[in-house]
């Protein structure tokens, strides 16, 4: 009887290795050769998923930014106030554990290697777009019952708060202790 394969599950563990080559040596180490080495997968056997590097990275990017997005999803879909929703968003942006170290490092790489590669470029201003129209969603829905203050837009509100989200991740994720950084955003999770 033939062996059953997970494709997806497949193309999720050589995306895991792409991110474990990117976090320990950079982007640019990220070849065919090395992450198949690193899954242990032959190269013709990895070339089968994924026939050019571009194309593995661009599957690596784009899984390492789903992953995020579905946290902040289920962040929205959570009955709670606006507020406390835009604060566990910008919370769940912030370096302040091990996972979101490595996100933010394996996204910023991406982010990097975009500047060059028109399809990453593509990714990051998908994934940019997404995060607005959700914060313009919660910024409605706090417009609506009156808890934003009158006068804003949300649209104009939720491209602010997206900016320095951005830019937050440019900075050196490990140059920032997790326990400053939640002091400083008001973490309820920081030390007494």
């Amino acid at each position: 009887m033939p062996k059953v394969v997970d494709h997806e599950e497949r193309r999720k563990e050589l995306a895991e290795a792409v991110w474990r080559i990117v976090l320990r040596d950079g982007v640019e180490h990220a070849s065919v050769r090395t992450v198949a080495a690193e899954a242990g997968w032959s190269t013709g056997s990895l070339r089968h998923y994924f026939p050019t590097q571009d194309a593995l990275l661009r599957f690596a990017a784009e899984l390492s930014a789903d992953k995020v997005v579905a946290r902040l999803r289920q962040s929205l879909n959570e009955e709670r106030g606006p507020r406390l929703v835009m604060r566990t968003v910008g919370l769940e942006l912030l370096p302040l554990d091990e996972q979101r170290r490595a996100e933010i490092a394996v996204w910023l790489a991406f982010v990097d290697r975009a500047r060059v590669d028109a399809s990453l470029r593509a990714i990051e201003r998908r994934i940019n777009g997404e995060a607005v129209e959700n914060y313009e969603k919660i910024f409605a829905w706090a417009r609506d019952i009156r808890a934003l203050r009158p006068g804003l837009e949300p649209r104009r509100e939720a491209r602010a708060f997206q900016a320095p989200r951005r830019r937050v991740g440019r900075a050196r994720p490990a140059a920032t202790a997790p326990v400053r950084q939640r002091r400083h955003r008001g973490d309820p999770r920081r030390p007494s």
